[in-house]
């Protein structure tokens, strides 16, 4: 049944590339069809944007070399804990909008199951299925999405659990933030940041998850409280990811058994 499955999903790889790729080139040439006038506005548009970002970029030039000075004078390590891959969205079931998507990335590009997928330092979600040219992403907003996190103004932090919440395609995906301590309090005047905890050897530590919606509430038994969460991120709006490869094996690659870690090794 899995290599039906796996086969089927090769299968249809090609026409889903194809479908987003397609989607590209219509908005190209929908983008040359347009007047002489509203190309003429748009490049000085444009150019006025490129020169505040070179700006911007010279600013970020002068950063990084501060930054790349001070780690020499202090001998800091730098962080090489994961590949960056940059993946298109290729297309996106409305029937699961808000639980997962297709990119156009996979195994032969280094992904592997279990990778978070990040937009900056948002989290979007995390691959659960590799083939050879696309990969599957369970959204934050999936009810399958598990994670543990921090909250924003608690301190010292205390762990809260963080589950996707099953919604339709015509309301906002959210997820349900629980086991928070009767004692937390959000920062008044601002809205509460969810962030991941590092913990699980999945995510990252840092990475913003989501803010609270609508305050926290009261379990019904009284002894914890609860909250919902939105994503960082406009998840129906996504058009392109960043996929964080771990360069080296994760705990739950470790404690596999020697049949499986060969497996793991002929898959890489």
């Amino acid at each position: 049944r899995r290599l039906n499955k796996e086969a089927f999903s090769e299968f249809q790889a090609p026409a889903i590339q194809l479908l987003s790729k397609s989607r590209d080139l219509a908005r190209y040439w929908e983008l040359r069809s347009r007047s002489t006038e509203d190309l003429v506005a748009a490049g000085r548009d444009l150019a006025r944007i490129n020169a505040t970002l070179e700006l911007k970029l010279h600013a970020m030039e002068d950063i990084r070399k501060e930054n790349l000075r001070l780690r020499e004078m202090l001998r800091y390590p730098n962080s090489t804990e994961y590949l960056t891959v940059v993946a298109r969205v290729a297309t996106r079931d409305t029937s699961t909008w808000w639980q997962r998507m297709l990119i156009r990335k996979g195994r032969n590009d280094g992904i592997r199951p279990g990778c978070p997928v990040v937009f900056g330092n948002r989290v979007v979600g995390r691959v659960t299925t590799v083939h050879l040219n696309i990969s599957e992403v369970e959204l934050v907003t999936s009810p399958a999405f598990r994670c543990t996190a921090f909250l924003e103004g608690d301190d010292p932090p205390r762990i809260v659990h963080v589950s996707g919440v099953a919604s339709n395609p015509f309301t906002t995906g959210r997820a349900k933030v629980s086991v928070i301590q009767p004692d937390y309090t959000p920062p008044a005047g601002q809205v509460a940041k969810v962030i991941t905890t590092g913990l699980g050897g999945v995510f990252p530590a840092g990475l913003i998850l989501g803010t609270l919606e609508g305050g926290v509430t009261n379990t019904a038994q009284g002894n914890l409280k609860e909250a919902y969460m939105v994503p960082s991120k406009n998840l129906d709006t996504i058009e392109e990811v960043s996929v964080l490869v771990p360069k080296y094996p994760t705990a739950g690659e470790i404690l596999m058994s020697p049949t499986d870690r060969i497996k793991l090794e002929e898959f890489k």
